[in-house]
């Protein structure tokens, strides 16, 4: 049996006036193009006197996306073109078909494609190669795709043009601002996120200090962003670059940073507790006695994940066994309340003055501690506290930073790509994220963003 269903694809849709034929050939699905077709005198609005003659004739196949049993494959026959002019003058020139390239042997929706997956679906090239043959029946080497990445990324808008274009898109006024270490290097990647979700900016530093972090924001100010909110960790040295460069913007300590520097030293006091039960266990000379203290030790060791996690994250079984551990263990039931009334500073208040008296209570609820991880954690809270509460001082700045996605979105990139080879590589990569995520560049038809920087 014989179906016979339309067939189009960008490059048909292109060069329809060509005029070309399908037919069934060796299980593949092939369609003729001869460039020769076309009407030149036209093009060239040549008089119809005028002879077109051709030079060099050659044919070659070019792979198309196939989502049928077979491959589809362009066969294209072509030649060089010439015609006299008035002055009896050999006029020569190359047929062009749009939408297919004749040195990479593919169409140009299998090249955007192919950096698609590398990138946007985060595969790298040696991925997307073999989900291209096995899906598409394109076979294409990993080079060939690490080549068309590159070459994809110099048709689009330079680093600070994308900027440019993202604040005309939408203007940036706020910057979730952190840091990333690439992979196989000692250099530090500054990256910006802005308040919409879209990663702004990113430039890799020798070091993250004042020195680095200032003229990455400078550069940022000239290309027109008038920040007025930072989100950020404690880091001093954005501190006091922000405060250089955005005198006037907000700065508010990101939650997750917050509550990891202090879980850092809580953990301390965790494992010490733990660490003394292991040891009076091992030291017990009563049997009984020693079995019940290792076995706590165990136990705690097994579960010391539950102790940092809020009360609405925990399981019916995780409440249960925490309730357990804490009617044996008043060391443990401290840890547990200390938690809690940090917890109760920054989810619980509505204004600086509530959260400030959590944070009493919370001093309260420690004072006969000290120089342990405890009371550091309460000196944390005070050196930074003014940062930590901005949310709750100024209109419009949330508690929480965006900028951790942003962090997962790169290292995805780069552990895909097995680490970057350079910064470059790095940057292409972005540049094509940013193009496809946030400026509407497609797979068929894509948008002409460097036109649009100008």
């Amino acid at each position: 049996m014989i179906i016979q269903l339309p067939v189009t694809t960008e490059v048909l849709e292109k060069n329809s006036d060509l005029h070309p034929s399908g037919k069934a050939e060796e299980h593949k699905i092939i369609i003729e193009f001869d460039t020769r077709n076309r009407d030149y005198r036209k093009m060239f609005r040549l008089k119809r006197s005028v002879k077109i003659a051709w030079l060099n004739e050659r044919t070659f196949e070019v792979q198309e996306l196939s989502g049928f049993a077979w491959p589809i494959i362009y066969r294209i026959t072509t030649a060089d073109g010439y015609y006299l002019n008035e002055q009896g003058q050999r006029v020569y020139f190359t047929p062009e078909l749009q939408g297919l390239s004749t040195q990479r042997k593919v169409s140009d929706v299998v090249l955007r494609l192919g950096v698609f997956l590398c990138v946007i679906a985060g595969l790298g090239s040696r991925q997307a190669s073999w989900l291209l043959h096995v899906l598409f029946q394109v076979t294409v080497s990993k080079s060939a795709l690490d080549r068309w990445v590159d070459e994809v990324a110099s048709t689009l808008p330079s680093e600070d043009d994308m900027v440019k274009l993202l604040h005309q898109q939408q203007p940036i006024t706020q910057g979730h601002f952190d840091e990333l270490f690439p992979l196989g290097t000692g250099a530090c990647l500054l990256v910006l996120k802005d308040e919409h979700g879209r990663i702004v900016a990113a430039q890799q530093v020798e070091q993250r200090d004042e020195e680095h972090v200032t003229p990455f924001l400078q550069r940022l100010q000239r290309l027109g962003p008038e920040l007025t909110a930072f989100y950020i960790d404690h880091c001093q040295a954005y501190v006091n670059a922000i405060q250089a460069v955005y005198p006037q913007a907000h700065i508010q300590f990101d939650y997750f940073h917050i509550l990891q520097n202090i879980w850092r030293k809580v953990w301390g006091e965790f494992r010490a507790h733990r660490r003394d039960l292991k040891t009076r266990g091992e030291a017990a000379r009563t049997k009984w006695y020693s079995e019940k203290l290792k076995r706590l030790a165990a136990e705690l060791w097994k579960h010391r994940y539950i102790f940092f996690k809020s009360d609405e994250k925990l399981t019916a079984k995780e409440t249960e066994t925490m309730q357990q551990v804490l009617r044996t263990q008043p060391e443990m039931s401290f840890l547990r309340g200390f938690l809690d009334k940090v917890w109760a500073i920054f989810e619980g208040p509505t204004t600086e003055a509530e959260a400030q008296a959590k944070l009493a209570e919370l001093k309260q609820y420690a004072a006969f501690h000290e120089d342990d991880g405890y009371t550091k954690a309460i000196s944390f809270l005070d050196d930074h506290f003014k940062n930590m509460i901005t949310f709750l001082r100024v209109p419009g700045v949330q508690r929480n930073s965006l900028a951790e996605s942003g962090m997962r979105v790169l290292r995805r990139l780069e552990r895909n790509h097995d680490g970057f080879r350079s910064d470059k590589g790095r940057q292409n990569a972005l540049r094509i994220y940013q193009a496809v995520m946030y400026l509407g560049r497609s797979i068929h038809n894509p948008p002409n963003l460097a036109a649009s920087s100008g």
